[in-house]
């Protein structure tokens, strides 16, 4: 704040009725630090921040995770009166108001988990202005009691989260926003703050249009998330993604990842097998989530991932709006979404706390097959829409979701109906249905246009995240080069281009076949044509079918003739797997070649693929043999098959340090990943006290001076792994090296290690105690800060960034205590 800081304070800031401080508005970053313990404010949030204490409309666009619920939190602390904020994520309005209350800040909401006698009087407390924001579901607006006590309410601002379910061209529209626009003008708010993550420049302008407010600001930034890379990866089967999964998992394991993240499905099934297929294969806890579960079921999984305590979560898109885990390291699409905007919300779950993370997605025609079908059925036919019609018009109207049970009908037809019938008074003749029907079919088209888009993005050979940044407006990120370290793979694919890795000729018959397959997709696009994987493999084998009689004259037609055909179309497989070909097109995608392909084509260079028919070459070298009957050996391959630690120790009905030994022996020969058996932060004790110790030749020493909850067992594998890899001449790193914008431990590397890692336990145990996510008491960064700190008082910790006043008193005992037990 500068040396004037303590001053212009002093000067400026005065007590509510709520014993809150309350800053001047040109002292914004005091309250930014008093109430979220934030140093600055992120790009974006500061200007729209001002222009609404100007008591100016505004509608800002900002992605998952760039801060906007920031923007009318604390606004609402500086304005006189109560925000009214209308949100549809029933399920989190708890979280999120715990948040606020644990910060200090008087907040509440109002919604059908309540019982009624809560309910009104929370309602009451509204209306006498006990809270500074209150949370209300828009469906609570069909109760003309809530309304009318709506009315009375000294309403400092109206606050329309996930605005983009007020638009009919959001991927998300839900018909009781339209309550909100139509109540509006009887409310006459002196400021309406209208907020979304995903709003293409046509939804921003129905958003503004439907508000009555088009003189509103419109701020549209922060989409240029520069720690997330961006990916996409072919698969052009289920079994083929599923493989991609495995591979996709233990690769972040190997970097040394905290496997973390959501699994994206586009449909209830896959979520849950895929899960199935991560428990089974993979070694890692998975729990699947979708619509289908019960209330309870999704709130256990859903708690369970937020407190850190379930690693993967498999879901439909019916998870994840307003999850606030910082820490999740990606977010994998086993199937392609149907818009940009509703990937990018999705994405944007990962890297919340601004440590690098992985946006990939597997993408196959199936894809693109299966939302086709979601297109064709999520809209009401003109049948529904008389019955629902007739529904609506009964003295007790049914919800959504009464709707759909009792027509049979999915929950999202019949939300898309009520918006539709909103317009309709009285009698729904067969003018007014021809127009309506006349309106689904737009809506259809327009859903396609956003399917082409995702379609485009999968398929592009440019930047991605310069694609994301033109799609939604955000003249702030979107230049030729977005600034990322690391951008995405077509990026990364232009700069290996740039600097080839020696190529050399093809030799081998595959290598060849592989020159012939490409070749035969360059000679077909200079027709201005192209053909699909099924087609150019009959062209290959030269087939004599009506399909293929127009390429007879193409050089390699029949080349393939002796092949068998699945071998010609693995071998096209391979080469879109490995990134020389890609698929364009959505109904009917066409083969094209890659920058990669058309170089490599035209430097006639080798290119890895297997072909089984052709000579293999001999291995170049040869595993240790083992014995099936050798006991490491078995526990080795059921490690291989998904199996944990424990479960083989069971199952083989051994002792658990048999097991770890094998495992210590398995990593030492370099057969293990240590990351399979040690996490991340346990290593880096171990390895602190090993440095500290200065050999593995005997375990007890370092034992000695570890804490009590690390195992022999775990310092077994550490050792083992240290081991390997002094013999091996690469250093053993102490802790895992973190990226410029996160904080590192100072000190005595064993001490702070195990001071956070205790930090760590206590947060843990406090946030089930409070029934609250972990990173709502202290962020891993906070904990950091507090460990370099060393604080001998508990007033030290005020000197600590993301502490604050109010956490101090609530937590600081405690905190120290956890010190003093390291």
């Amino acid at each position: 704040m500068g040396g004037e800081g303590p001053h212009i304070l002093e000067k400026t800031r005065s007590r509510t009725a709520f014993g809150m401080i309350i800053y001047d508005f040109m002292d914004l970053h005091a309250a930014l630090e008093q109430y979220f313990h934030y140093p600055q404010f992120r790009p974006g949030q500061e200007v729209a921040l001002r222009h609404v204490l100007q008591q100016r409309d505004a509608l800002v666009v900002m992605p998952t995770g760039a801060g906007k619920s920031l923007i009318y939190q604390l606004s609402a602390l500086m304005l006189d009166g109560t925000a009214i904020v209308f949100s549809p994520l029933i399920a989190l309005m708890k979280d999120q108001v715990d948040g606020m209350n644990k910060r200090g800040i008087p907040a509440t909401f109002i919604n059908s988990s309540l019982s009624n006698d809560e309910q009104n009087l929370r309602q009451r407390g509204m209306v006498q202005g006990k809270y500074k924001l209150v949370l209300i579901a828009p469906e609570r607006l069909r109760s003309p009691n809530f309304k009318a006590a709506l009315a009375s309410v000294p309403i400092s601002m109206l606050v329309l989260d996930e605005a983009h379910c007020l638009s009919q061209w959001g991927h998300d529209f839900r018909p009781d926003y339209m309550n909100i626009a139509a109540l509006r003008p009887q409310l006459q708010p002196k400021i309406t703050l209208a907020l979304t993550a995903t709003a293409t420049p046509r939804t921003q302008i129905s958003i503004v249009e439907q508000l009555g407010m088009p003189e509103a600001q419109r701020f549209i930034n922060g989409f240029n998330r520069s720690n997330l890379y961006f990916e996409v990866l072919r698969a052009s089967s289920n079994s083929e993604k599923l493989s991609a999964i495995r591979d996709y998992l233990k690769e972040r394991a190997s970097e040394n990842e905290k496997v973390g993240g959501i699994i994206y499905t586009g449909t209830r099934a896959n979520a849950e097998e895929v899960a199935a297929y991560v428990r089974d294969n993979c070694g890692l806890n998975a729990q699947h989530y979708h619509g289908a579960m019960d209330a309870q079921a999704r709130a256990r999984v859903q708690d369970l991932f937020i407190a850190g305590d379930l690693p993967i979560v498999v879901a439909t898109n019916a998870f994840g709006m307003g999850i606030d885990r910082p820490d999740v390291r990606f977010v994998l699409h086993h199937t392609m979404p149907g818009s940009l905007e509703a990937y990018y919300q999705e994405a944007g779950r990962a890297g919340r706390d601004g440590l690098p993370a992985r946006a990939t997605m597997l993408q196959s025609a199936q894809d693109i097959v299966l939302h086709e079908h979601f297109i064709k059925n999520d809209a009401p036919t003109g049948d529904e829409l008389r019955r629902i019609h007739s529904l609506l018009q009964t003295d007790m109207p049914p919800t959504d979701s009464e709707i759909g049970q009792r027509l049979k009908i999915s929950e999202t037809k019949s939300r898309v109906a009520i918006g539709l019938l909103s317009t309709v008074n009285g009698k729904l003749d067969d003018g007014a249905l021809a127009q309506i029907i006349n309106q689904v079919e737009q809506r259809r088209e327009h859903k396609r246009s956003l399917l082409r888009t995702m379609i485009q993005y999968t398929q592009t050979d440019e930047c991605r995240r310069a694609k994301i940044l033109e799609y939604f407006g955000d003249s702030d990120g979107a230049t030729d080069t977005p600034n990322a370290p690391q951008c995405c793979d077509n990026c990364d694919e232009i700069a290996s281009l740039k600097q080839p890795a020696e190529m050399r000729p093809a030799e081998t018959r595959t290598e060849r076949a592989a020159l012939i397959v490409m070749d035969t997709i360059a000679l077909i696009a200079q027709r201005n044509s192209g053909v699909g994987k099924g087609k150019l493999a009959l062209i290959l084998k030269g087939s004599q079918s009506e399909d293929v009689k127009h390429f007879t004259q193409n050089r390699n037609f029949g080349k393939f003739q002796e092949l068998p055909t699945k071998e010609v179309e693995s071998l096209i497989s391979q080469l879109l797997n490995a990134g020389y070909l890609k698929q364009v097109g959505d109904e009917r995608p066409v083969l094209q070649l890659t920058q990669r392909g058309e170089i490599m084509l035209k430097a006639r260079a080798a290119v890895n693929v297997k072909l089984r028919s052709a000579d293999a070459k001999a291995p170049t070298s040869t595993p240790r043999p083992r014995t099936e009957g050798n006991t490491i050996e078995v526990t080795r391959k059921m490690l291989d098959a998904g199996k944990t630690p424990e479960a083989i120790a069971a199952e083989r009905q051994l002792a658990m340090s048999t097991i770890y030994s094998h495992c210590a022996s398995l990593i030492g020969e370099g057969q293990l990943d240590l990351e399979r058996v040690v996490d991340s932060a346990r290593q880096m004790v171990i390895r602190a006290a090993i440095k500290t110790v200065g050999s593995v030749d005997a375990l007890s020493p370092i034992k000695a001076i570890l804490p009590e909850y690390v195992a022999y067992h775990e310092i077994r594998c550490v050792a083992e792994a240290w081991r390997r890899e002094q013999r091996d001449g690469t250093a053993p790193p102490v802790a895992p090296r973190a990226p410029a914008t996160h904080t590192e431990l100072d000190g005595d590397p064993l001490e702070s290690a195990t001071q956070f890692e205790n930090l760590r336990k206590w947060r843990l145990e406090r946030a089930r105690a409070d029934v609250v996510a972990p990173f709502i008491i202290f962020s891993d960064e906070a904990l950091r800060c507090i460990v370099n700190a060393k604080p001998r008082m508990v007033e030290d910790l005020l000197s600590v960034r993301g502490v604050g006043q109010i956490k101090m008193e609530r937590y600081g005992a405690e905190v120290l205590q956890a010190l003093k037990s390291s």
